[in-house]
Parts: structure tokens; C-alpha cells; sequence
């Protein structure tokens, strides 16, 4: 294979195309979502390099001094992948062709497995979000969990697509995911996969209100998200709520066309900018969707899993149209990538472009900030509790809080949220227990503990605070300042993850 390398004059692949005209030849990519729209046969001549002579030096040492048979095709494979990790960019991929066909799977929409974007930060695997209705959701996985194990084997260094590739498996069967939230101790979370075909957009009506949830961005979005838009107008919905919480994007063009229901033709929606500093403006090509002139109020939902796409829809209607955005912070990934494929079936990802908003706002690490920043609970924040911990009356300690706040949230009284077990506290877990049919102990540890997550889980399922919070404050029940103030202080307990700030902490680790 090195003799391929050295002497290739004219290997045939498949290149995609970045024409400023085809919109679908570019995508926005997330760790385990991207896709390929358009491809066109072309010719290289490449000659040697000087710098790979190095390379090749080690390589005929190895191929004829190493004490053992090696495998070239390996050793090759390790230096591209080598190569990629270089560039230091979570972003950039290469993929053999086991990896491809897995990353061609995730356009469609259809997989079996637990239903979770991840990427790689450094030597681990987070978790961007989880999707919608998946069994990863329903089990508690959570933006900024760490993934350090998968069934009891070791992830560290691993890349996205391959703790992919083991975390997803045959539908009906359980996969072990042993996870870390925040500073807290490692905690496994049996999850069983399933068939996952989450619907990427959703319509439900609140009275007049139009609550349209996009949960990411594969091909025919758009036209779920059109049949939405003309639903809404048809019920008389007059308020507008998109939801890009939890979106870590996907394909670009389906968010360009999105962003045209809104805007007439030819109205510049995007800026791709590549290394030189060279501008393309992206253009729609439709007229807007006449259903949107129904809606009086347009809101945007974002919090910190809303990336990429999401964030090219947001920042885009932003700039505009008269929008208002409510919730937290979004991610803040301001690139473009593409793929070009090879004639082995192995495929690279790449950073191609970063993307900016039609007012020329990077929003790259930065994210976007809400008019209106709307905290969720504390209760959505919890500790990862682990059943063989025991907690008892007279021990301090942060997890407690987390105790605390979830029966709290339950309808337990609680009278007073600190990191003291207090005679209070063992006097609600024995209700909590002799509620559940559980022995009556006062001390939360074994079945105590796993009913306790259960049915936190099941409330925070049952209630969209923030969505609450937003509908209260469209139907005129509090000002901005009233409903921001009554959501921080629902959430004044335990703080946020930081998305970035686990991306930097796992990178140091390294």
C-alpha cells in the first residue's frame, strides 16, 4: 500500500464539490451527524513530497528491520489518522469504511442504538445531546456527560465515530454507558437500544400558541417543518414558538431553506468564509412560505445543546426578522465542514469554511445570547446518583443538594436546600419510601436510590419548564423581568454545565 502512496499518479475518488451556487454541497457537521449531497468524479496528479520522505524512511525501517510481520495497511491507516489529530480539531475526521457506512446511516435518520450526538473533546467522549423520545433521554443522559466507558471497556482515546460504532448495537439489547457529570464520581447508565427514527420536527398547540420543536436538521426538515408552519396558520395559531433546544444541527442547506420560509427569494441568509478571508453569500432561492404571515409573535427556543444549523437558523432570523430568542446560551460552533470520499470507501471530514451570520456575527465559541434568558430548575441538574452510595442523617456533602432538590421537585417538603442531611431530610425520604413501597429506612442508598432517579426522570419528562415559563410570558402573565427573575430563582442551587469548559478541562487531562 506505501508503494500506492509513493508512486500514485491518478487516483479516481469522489470529491465533493464547494460551489457558491449548490447550496447542498455544503454541510454544518456534528459528531455523529452529517451528510454527503453532492459528488462528481475528478482526476489528481500528485507527486512526492520532500516532507513525507521522513514518513517513508521510518516506514522501510519498520517494513524491514521490525522483528515481527507488520501490517501495512494498519500502519497506514494509523498515520492519516495521526495526521488528522494534528490539526487539533474535534471537527476534522477520518473514517475507514466500516465508519462511512455507519456515517451514512445517521442522513436518514434510521439506527439502532440509544439515540445520543456525541464528539470527541480530547482523549473522551461528551455528549452533545441527547435527541428527543430516545431511550438515551428517557435513561437521564445529559448535555456535558462524559463517556468513559462502554460496557466496561475503556473509550479514552477513542474517536466519535468508533465509541459509536460500540455504543450502538442490535435494537432490544442493553448497553452499559459509564458516565461523568461534572465533578462528580463515575456512574454507569444501563441503556436499552431501540429502533431510532426521531421525527425531526414536531407541532403541538397551546391555545394560540404554536409550539413547533425541530430537533435537527436531515433531509426533509424543511418540508416537515412547511407542512408545521401551514398547520399552525390553519388552526389560527397566532404565536410562534421554534425550539432549537437540544438541535446540534446538521444539514446546512435544509437550515438555508428553512430560514426562506421566512424571507422572500434571494435574500442573503448566510456568509461562508473560507481561510483566505474569501466571502460567499449564501442566497434563498424561494419565495417565503405565506403561512408565516399568520403568526403576530415569532420566539426562538435555544439552550446550551442548540449548535450549528440551529444556530444558523436563530442567527439568521435574528438579523432579519422581528424575533424575540428566550432560554440559555447556545453551543457556539461557527464552522462548515465537508466530506470527500475515497475509492476505498474511507471517508474525510473537514473543516472547510467558518459560517456567519448575515450581519457578519461569529458565533464560534461564543454562542448566542437569549433576549430573554430563561434558566431551567435545578432539578434538571441534578447529581448522578449511584445506588451503592448511602446517605445518612448527619453527613454533609454536595450530593445531598442534588437529594434535596429532587424531592423538592417530587412535592416532598423540604425546608431548606444546603448540604446538611438533616433530621428534616430523613423524615421526607421516609415518606418518599413508604410512597414507593419501599422499606422505610430514612437513608437512600440501593432501591431507594434507583426509584428516586426513576421517578425524577419521569417528572422532568412530564414537565417543560422553560416551555412553561415562555408560554406564561407570551400570554402577558409576567413581564421579561418577572419570568427571568422567577426562573433564577428556581435555579439557584446548582449551576450549569459548562459545555466549553468540559471541553477544556477534558483537553488538559490529555
Amino acid at each position: 500500500m506505501i508503494e500506492q502512496i509513493r508512486n500514485r499518479k491518478s487516483e479516481r475518488r469522489k470529491k465533493f464539490l464547494f460551489l457558491p451556487l449548490i447550496v447542498l454541497s455544503v454541510i454544518i457537521i456534528t459528531a455523529a451527524l452529517t451528510t454527503l449531497t453532492l459528488y462528481a468524479q475528478s482526476d489528481s496528479n500528485t507527486s512526492d513530497y520532500e516532507e513525507f520522505e521522513q514518513f517513508f524512511q521510518i516506514y522501510d525501517t519498520l517494513s524491514e528491520e521490525y522483528y515481527e510481520d507488520i501490517d501495512q495497511d494498519a500502519l497506514v491507516e494509523s498515520a492519516i489518522r495521526g495526521l488528522i489529530e494534528g490539526l487539533d480539531d474535534p471537527y476534522t475526521e477520518y473514517m475507514d469504511a466500516s465508519e462511512t457506512e455507519e456515517f451514512y446511516e445517521s442522513v436518514t435518520g434510521d439506527f439502532e442504538g440509544i439515540g445520543a450526538e456525541v464528539r470527541q473533546e480530547g482523549s473522551y467522549i461528551v455528549v452533545v445531546s441527547p435527541m428527543r423520545g430516545s431511550p438515551a433521554e428517557a435513561a437521564g443522559i445529559e448535555p456535558g456527560d462524559m463517556i468513559t466507558a462502554v460496557d466496561g471497556e475503556s473509550i479514552e482515546g477513542w474517536t466519535a465515530n468508533e465509541a459509536v460504532q460500540l455504543i450502538r448495537g442490535e435494537k432490544g439489547t442493553d448497553v452499559t454507558l459509564t458516565v461523568i457529570r461534572g465533578n462528580n464520581a463515575p456512574t454507569d447508565i444501563t441503556i436499552t437500544r431501540d429502533t431510532i427514527h426521531v421525527e425531526s420536527v414536531t407541532y403541538e398547540a397551546y391555545d394560540d400558541i404554536a409550539h413547533v420543536s425541530i430537533n435537527r436538521f436531515q433531509e426533509g426538515t424543511t418540508d416537515e417543518f412547511a407542512d408545521a408552519l401551514d398547520e399552525a396558520a390553519e388552526n389560527g395559531n397566532t404565536n410562534l414558538v421554534l425550539d432549537f433546544r437540544y438541535n446540534p444541527g446538521g444539514l446546512l442547506n435544509e437550515a438555508v431553506n428553512m430560514i426562506n420560509q421566512f424571507v422572500d427569494r434571494n435574500t442573503e441568509v448566510l456568509i461562508l468564509e473560507e481561510g483566505n478571508g474569501q466571502q460567499v453569500s449564501l442566497t434563498t432561492t424561494f419565495n417565503k412560505n405565506d403561512s408565516t404571515d399568520s403568526f403576530e409573535n415569532i420566539y426562538i427556543m435555544i439552550n446550551e445543546g442548540s449548535a450549528s444549523a440551529s444556530e444558523v437558523v436563530t442567527g439568521a432570523l435574528q438579523d432579519l426578522i422581528d424575533v424575540e430568542v428566550v432560554g440559555v446560551k447556545s453551543f457556539g460552533k461557527g464552522t462548515v465542514q465537508t466530506t470527500e470520499q475515497f475509492s476505498n470507501q474511507s471517508l474525510l471530514k473537514f473543516t472547510h469554511s467558518k459560517w456567519l451570520t448575515p450581519n457578519g456575527t461569529w458565533v464560534h465559541d461564543e454562542g448566542i445570547e437569549p433576549d430573554v434568558e430563561l434558566i431551567n430548575p435545578d432539578f434538571y441538574r441534578v447529581t448522578i446518583l449511584n445506588p451503592d452510595d448511602l446517605f445518612a442523617e448527619g453527613q454533609e456533602n454536595e450530593t445531598i443538594i442534588s437529594l434535596k432538590v429532587a424531592l423538592d421537585a417530587l412535592g416532598y417538603e423540604i425546608d431548606e436546600i444546603n448540604e446538611t442531611f438533616d433530621s428534616n431530610l430523613t423524615e421526607q425520604v421516609e415518606a418518599f419510601q413508604e410512597d414507593n413501597d419501599l422499606e422505610v429506612t430514612g437513608v437512600v442508598t440501593g432501591e431507594t436510590t434507583d426509584t428516586l432517579v426513576s421517578e425524577l426522570r419521569a417528572f422532568i419528562l412530564d414537565h417543560d419548564a422553560q416551555l412553561d415559563y415562555l408560554i406564561d410570558y407570551i400570554n402577558g402573565e409576567y413581564t421579561a423581568e418577572e419570568i427571568e427573575a422567577i426562573a433564577d430563582e428556581n435555579a439557584q442551587y446548582i449551576e450549569m454545565i459548562d459545555l466549553h469548559e468540559e471541553m477544556e478541562n477534558s483537553e488538559d487531562v490529555e
